[in-house]
Formats: C-alpha cells, structure tokens, sequence
C-alpha cells in the first residue's frame, strides 16, 4: 500500500474512518428530513393576513384634520364590511350615511381599537373576544339603537335624515 496515512493503514483505523462518516452521513440525512418537514409546513400553512391599516393610537377626535381623514376611512371600511354584515344583518336599523352622526363616529371608532387588541389572544388571552363583545359591541349597538340614540330620526322607513330635520 502506496499510501501514507496511518490513519488508514490498518483496519481499524479504515473502519473507524467509515464510521465516522457514516455517522456524518446519517445526521445530514436527519437534517434534510428536518428541513424538508419545516419547508412543508411553510408551504402549507394559511398565507399571512393583509396588514390592516393600523388605526391611530389616538382616539379619532383628537386627531389633526388629514389624520381624521384617513382613519374615518378605515373605520367606514371596518363598519362597513365587518361590523354591519356580522352583528347588525340586512334587516337592521342602521343610518345609511352612519359616518354623518358624531357620536356614532366616536363609539364605533373606540369599539374598533378595542376590536383591534381584544380580538388578538396573543395580547388579550382567550378572553378578550368575549371582553370586547360584552364590555364594547354591546353597550354601543344599545346606544346606537336606543329611543335617543344617534339614529333616532333615521330608523323610519324614509330612511336617514339629519337631527331637527
């Protein structure tokens, strides 16, 4: 045998050496299976959600012009393709032009931000949908809908109509 290598001269040493690499062998053989598994379950797994544009920190008063401006939009696009078709239905009696009555305004904006961290459980814990539904939603559809609500005189089958109108 031409070679040098004590290592391999003998046959212990060239059995040793395949071991060795046969152990190196089957741990890369595990870790492509791991990683094939971790692929897998990215590929399939639901696609993230679009961000939602993140209202304001700041309750929606007491923001300036343009910053009001873009969060009633977000909130007319929350109201009304969540809130109405969920919880107030096609037969309820909801103002048509909702956005015109400022305290409607203020409660849905305040039931949104609490929409926002009470549905998340990672914040709120498994509670916090049950929080917002009974210490937020509530009490303000009872508000909107009350004898002296904000929608008082647009429930009539004419539809909205302005205070004093």
């Amino acid at each position: 045998m031409t070679y040098t290598d004590d290592r391999v001269t003998t046959d212990s040493g060239l059995t040793d050496r395949v071991s060795l690499l046969q152990n190196a062998m089957h741990k890369l053989g595990a870790d492509v299976i791991r990683l094939q598994t971790q692929l897998s379950e990215i590929a399939t797994a639901a696609p993230p959600r679009p961000q939602e544009r993140q209202p304001s920190s700041q309750f929606i008063f007491n923001l300036s012009r343009e910053e009001y401006r873009g969060e009633l939009a977000a909130l007319v696009s929350w109201v009304n393709d969540f809130l109405i078709p969920v919880y107030a239905g096609p037969v309820t009696r909801w103002c048509p032009t909702w956005w015109e009555h400022h305290e409607a305004v203020g409660r849905l904006h305040a039931v949104r931000l609490a929409y926002l961290e009470l549905t998340d459980t990672a914040l709120s814990g498994p509670s916090g949908p049950g929080l917002w539904h009974r210490d937020h939603l509530d009490p303000a559809l009872e508000r909107l809908f009350a004898p002296d609500g904000p929608f008082v005189d647009c429930l009539g089958p004419t539809g909205h109509h302005a205070r004093g109108s």
